[in-house]
């Protein structure tokens, strides 16, 4: 094949100067920024161990379906992940898993807003509320974060890395409220600083990454052996680090992003008959959000009709894929990490084994979509058909 349509990915946008910059998140919401988007949910779980002194051993709970960064987040504060199922059919925490996973060691609950769809916040505010805990919102799959317009979270998690909403080549954010400035900056007190400069060597290195957007070019990153492209693995938290942030830069990509059309509902409308065939619209958890997603998430009927999808989407030029391919517990297995919870997570076991993305970034173009829709009407009639 010598085109291929990437899974995900937007170019990183040239800086754009301001005089000011709004927040979405500035009515509710400071700002720190860090190296990662990882190291944002590390402060954050940090920052919640601290305004609950005295656990010993603290624990998080965070989805069984999930990015291992999640816990490596985690366990870079000495703290325990605590695995909860998902509700059937759609990524968010079970509300009866997670009070039954509460200890006293419990301190905080990070909400997962999965490939742009919205964590229940609602539901695990009140949660958090009737057992003191702090709430996380991860929305590094997500911008704006759901909390810009209620500020339910206590503290929020973003991510401008590669393959995220906002895509600066790196870098994220802590979102966190004034009362809680000072155990925020108590916890950032001993961490270096690392500034970002979009000088020659920074343009030309995002020209090179933009480049390898390109449907010719990302079939050959993904054959290559050692990139190990799309691979989900386990990777330890080896450092955090507080970033300076141009807001030229901050601005640019937010402005790219809010130009994107929400192919989500494109897609919601001409993938529609796949509902008799049996599929779940994994992502539809406010069908009339038209906040664009990073990804566009199906469930299929089974596993080998997904894996059949897959295969053809790609062998016709289309990024689909699995995503995360397994629940975390099996990756965490693989990863010597020792995690808590139940040991049984059927419904994230039945989401991994299902679950089949599409890409809704800016290279998504219509003759794309009449692919996609051309594959999925003959496998949908032929699994019919069976």
């Amino acid at each position: 094949m010598f085109a291929k349509l990437r899974p995900v990915g937007s170019p990183v946008p040239k800086p754009q100067a301001v005089d000011s910059l709004l927040m979405p998140w500035d009515e509710h919401y400071k700002a720190l920024y860090s190296g990662s988007g990882t190291e944002a949910l590390s402060l954050a779980v940090k920052a919640a161990i601290a305004m609950k002194a005295g656990s010993e051993r603290p624990e998080v709970i965070i989805p069984a379906y999930g990015c291992p960064d999640l816990v490596a987040a985690i366990v870079a504060q000495d703290a325990q992940p605590v695995l909860v199922d998902f509700a059937p059919d759609k990524p968010v925490l079970d509300e009866e898993g997670v009070r039954q996973a509460l200890t006293q060691r419990t301190v905080a609950i990070i909400g997962v807003n999965f490939l742009g769809a919205c964590a229940r916040l609602k539901e695990l505010s009140r949660i958090c509320a009737d057992n003191d805990l702090v709430l996380i919102e991860d929305s590094a799959q997500r911008f704006p974060p759901s909390s810009c317009s209620h500020g339910l979270a206590d503290f929020v998690v973003l991510s401008f890395g590669r393959g995220k909403p906002i895509n600066l080549m790196g870098g994220g954010a802590l979102l966190f409220r004034q009362t809680e400035q000072s155990v925020v900056h108590s916890a950032c007190a001993d961490y270096s600083v690392l500034e970002i400069r979009t000088n020659i060597a920074w343009h030309i290195k995002r020209l090179v990454f933009n480049s390898l957007l390109s449907r010719y070019i990302y079939p050959l990153l993904e054959r290559a052996p050692f990139l190990n492209v799309g691979e989900t693995r386990f990777h330890p938290l080896e450092a955090i680090r507080i970033m300076e942030l141009p807001s030229s830069l901050l601005a640019a990509g937010i402005r790219a992003y809010f130009a994107r059309e929400p192919l989500h509902l494109v897609y919601d409308r001409e993938l529609s008959f796949l509902r008799e065939a049996g599929w779940a619209f994994a992502g539809t958890i406010d069908a009339q959000d038209p906040t664009p997603r990073l990804r566009y998430a199906l469930l299929a009927p089974n596993e080998n009709l997904r894996n059949q999808v897959v295969t053809e989407m790609n062998e016709n030029g289309i990024g689909a894929n699995i995503f995360y391919g397994r629940t975390l517990p099996e990756i965490m297995d693989a990863a010597s990490i020792r995690v808590g919870g139940s040991g049984r997570y059927p419904n994230a076991s039945n989401f991994a084994k299902r679950l089949i993305t599409l890409p809704t970034h800016e290279g998504v173009g219509l003759s794309d979509i009449s692919t996609i829709i051309s594959v999925f009407e003959r496998l949908a009639s032929e699994h019919c058909n069976d």
